[in-house]
């Protein structure tokens, strides 16, 4: 007898929650044809449908034929089957750090599966995380009011480098030079009283450790600074420190318009962009590592698990198959009976293992076109189990409810 209940959809990068429908084989049991009625039991085989079958040489049987005498109803084949199987796959690489469920395990929607290690992952949303900060606080920087004490802050430094400014482009003035050569006439004079020292105390062997060759040197030092300042002074400032000087003046200039007009629109807009950008890297960071979570998508019971700790993944592997804790029935009706057929429709289905007990059934699907070979449609039934006695694989005889 073929075994439709265990077969397992294509596996796809995420998965696959289709429907679950069993394709019935014409030569195991006649898509289209109903069961003729045996009395007593109102069930019958396939066997006895091949013989009615065989006995009208090819033609659909009558409709007595089709009838249970003790319902008055038409009777199908079914076979049960789960609502949908599920195939869960992996989205990240990496190891499996922790398989939480077994196989046969009833599981809800968004419960763990497996966990893979997000280690490298978790780093890459830590600095994307960082890079959002800076760019925020950048475009905060640039739309917020500017603080009295910077302004004031920022007049000073724009003072200061005019001042400096001017004095580079008009050279010393004459009391700069007084000054200059005060200094430098203060520096000889302290390193003739140093010399003089030193020479009283040269002859002796330790006189690199005295203290008067430490005055020496200091005030040797010294008188060189003050020529070089003194000469710098009547020479006047280069073109380099009149370039040096402008810079610093334009820099300190452009800060305090900033300060006082507020950033421009162009600026305001590539921080806002760059914001924009850090927020969006943020999200795929995250969304890399939420996929090492391997999670149930649905509800239902776990038929096969293809991970263990320690394994290592890759995208698109499969991790478990998941089937539906309900069940559902597919008939092939005739055509000579779409008339009848309903949304809502009641059934009444009556399997092997439980050859006493009648199960309720609704008809909750109707195929939207015929099978061209058949001449039937296919009808989905969901049975009424609450006490989940049927299980997929079942083959089942289908009574309409008119």
């Amino acid at each position: 007898m073929p075994q439709f209940g265990g077969q397992q959809q294509e596996t796809r990068p995420e998965f696959n929650a289709t429907p679950y429908v069993a394709d019935l084989p014409a030569t195991a049991i006649p898509a289209a044809t109903p069961v003729a009625a045996t009395s007593g039991t109102g069930a019958s085989t396939a066997s006895d449908a091949g013989a009615a079958q065989s006995d009208t040489d090819g033609e659909l049987p009558t409709a007595e034929e089709n009838i249970n005498p003790r319902t008055g109803r038409r009777q199908y084949n079914g076979e049960i089957v789960p609502k949908y199987r599920t195939s869960v796959s992996a989205e990240a690489a990496g190891m499996v750090l922790d398989v939480p469920v077994e196989e046969g395990d009833d599981v809800g929607a968004g419960d763990l599966l497996a966990q893979v290690d997000g280690s490298v992952l978790e780093a890459q949303r830590a600095q994307a995380l960082a890079a959002l900060e800076a760019a925020q606080a950048q475009l905060d920087l640039l739309t917020e009011e500017a603080d009295p004490a910077d302004l004031e802050a920022a007049r000073a430094a724009v003072n200061a480098a005019s001042a400096a400014y001017q004095r580079a482009r008009e050279g010393a003035t004459a009391e700069d030079e007084r000054m200059a050569k005060a200094q430098l006439q203060q520096a000889q004079a302290a390193v003739t009283v140093a010399q003089a020292a030193y020479n009283e105390v040269k002859g002796n062997p330790r006189i690199g450790q005295l203290p008067q060759s430490l005055q020496l040197q200091q005030a040797t030092l010294a008188l060189e600074a003050a020529q070089a300042q003194y000469d710098k002074v009547v020479k006047g400032a280069t073109s380099d420190v009149i370039a040096g000087a402008y810079a610093q003046l334009a820099q300190a200039r452009a800060q305090l318009e900033r300060l006082e007009d507020g950033a421009k629109p162009a600026q305001i807009d590539a921080a806002e962009a760059q914001v924009k950008q850090a927020e969006t890297a943020l999200y795929l960071a995250q969304l890399q590592l939420d996929k090492t979570a391997i999670d149930a998508p649905v509800t239902g019971t776990i038929v096969d698990l293809n991970v263990d700790v320690g394994n290592m993944l890759a995208p698109g592997m499969p991790v478990a198959t998941i089937m539906s804790h309900e069940n559902e029935v597919v008939i092939q009706v005739e055509e000579i009976q779409l008339a009848d057929l309903r949304m809502g429709q009641g059934a009444t289905l009556l399997v092997d293992a439980y050859p006493n007990q009648l199960f309720k059934g609704e008809v909750i699907r109707i195929a939207p076109e015929l099978n061209p070979a058949t001449r039937t449609v296919a009808v989905t039934i969901r049975p009424e189990d609450a006490d989940q006695l049927l299980a997929p694989g079942m083959f089942t005889t289908v009574e309409l409810v008119n």
